[in-house]
């Protein structure tokens, strides 16, 4: 089975601005302004599940579970999704197997490999960058996401898949989050959505504290890392299903490099007490080949750093994330002729600087050399 696709590089993403009197309002513009996105989205979710072999009952029972556990832990996201669906005319349900699409695929034994996280812990100036990875076939079926502020809630800037109210991004009091997919062997559907902790971050965390006491009280049943960053400092949150674990530059837990202030995250649990039952995300995954390449290039930089310093800025970030054809494929690109489900590919090249409230989105790797790329200040 096989689809064309565009590359990602070629993409030209549409840009949703919501500028709303509450979060309700918002929802609905979200709805009406995307309805063909989202749509297309709920199709091009429902194909991939098929091909992972999760049957539609189950889809079905594990979007409504996860709706069902959004509502009890925040009502308010709960609200604003309902409006989403109703303003793009869909099921709240149908609209849930795009948000809770991570938790749903746990009931598959393997899913696509996405994401290589590098980030820079300093006082005041931390930064952070990511290559988004994912199915390639999905190439147009994110935008970016600049989600004015309501009551109670902050404005914030990133990318989002249709439908979903917020993924990778930054929010204007400085509190930035990127996301790496992983698994682990007690992983099941139902829970919070992590599409919704992101959001729920970026919409409402002042500070880094905030921002982790958001993550730790979500009920999760599936795996991720979340990479937390502000000026002061970056954390990188793993979730294990239900267990979540914190892990900083210079801490027991962390690995060769982070002592430099340097943190690194592919799609492996890294933590010492999450590593027994982790999984690989496939049996192909190129997770370990990836942070090899990453540590390695960190090596080479703190060489040099002896003379240049520390990075001044996200650029030299993107240069450590900058693979060719014969080098682990930390930018991602589709080998040629792969069939469909069997393509990965960097959709996008994400920057965050928090000290200048600066975001960075690009569509594609990168090693495509971030032609379309958009600055957002905040």
């Amino acid at each position: 089975m096989s689809t064309e696709y565009v590359p990602a590089a070629e993409v030209r993403p549409e840009t949703f601005i919501s500028r709303a009197a509450d979060h309700v309002q918002r929802g609905a513009h979200r709805g009406r302004e995307l309805r063909t996105g989202i749509e297309s989205a709920i199709a091009g979710y429902r194909r991939y599940f098929e091909f992972l072999s999760i049957a539609e009952a189950d889809v079905r029972a594990a979007a409504a579970s996860s709706h069902a556990r959004l509502q009890t832990w925040s009502p308010e996201a709960a609200e604003e999704v309902a409006a989403v669906a109703e303003g793009a005319q869909v099921p709240v349900d149908e609209l849930m197997e795009v948000i809770a699409r991570t938790e749903i695929m746990t009931l598959a034994p393997a899913s696509a490999t996405e994401c290589s996280t590098v980030s820079f812990t300093r006082p005041g100036s931390s930064l952070a960058a990511q290559n988004w990875d994912w199915a390639a076939d999905f190439s147009t079926l994110w935008h970016i996401n600049d989600v004015g502020a309501v009551p109670g809630q902050l404005r914030h800037v990133g990318i989002a898949e249709y439908g979903m109210l917020g993924k990778i991004g930054l929010n204007e009091a400085g509190v930035g989050v990127l996301l790496n997919i992983l698994k682990h062997e007690g992983d099941g559907a139902g829970g919070v959505p992590i599409h919704m902790i992101l959001e729920r971050v970026l919409s409402t965390a002042m500070t880094l504290d905030e921002a982790l006491e958001i993550i730790h009280s979500a009920p999760t049943t599936s795996s991720s890392i979340i990479t937390v960053v502000t000026a002061d400092e970056v954390v990188q949150v793993e979730i294990a299903n239900a267990q979540k674990r914190e892990r900083r530059a210079g801490g027991a837990s962390t690995s060769p490099g982070s002592e430099s202030g340097f943190l690194l995250h592919t799609n492996h649990f890294l933590h010492p007490d999450l590593v027994p039952g982790s999984l690989e995300l496939n049996a192909t995954s190129t997770s370990r080949a990836r942070h090899a390449h990453l540590e390695l290039r960190l090596e080479e930089y703190s060489a040099r750093a002896g003379t240049s310093g520390p990075p001044e800025s996200t650029a030299e970030l993107i240069d450590l994330l900058i693979t060719g054809p014969d080098e682990a494929p930390v930018s991602c690109t589709p080998t040629p002729g792969a069939a469909y489900g069997d393509r990965s590919a960097t959709l996008v090249t994400v920057q965050i600087d928090p000290n200048r409230k600066q975001i960075d989105l690009a569509p594609g790797s990168p090693a495509d050399g971030m032609q379309g790329n958009r600055r957002y200040q905040l």
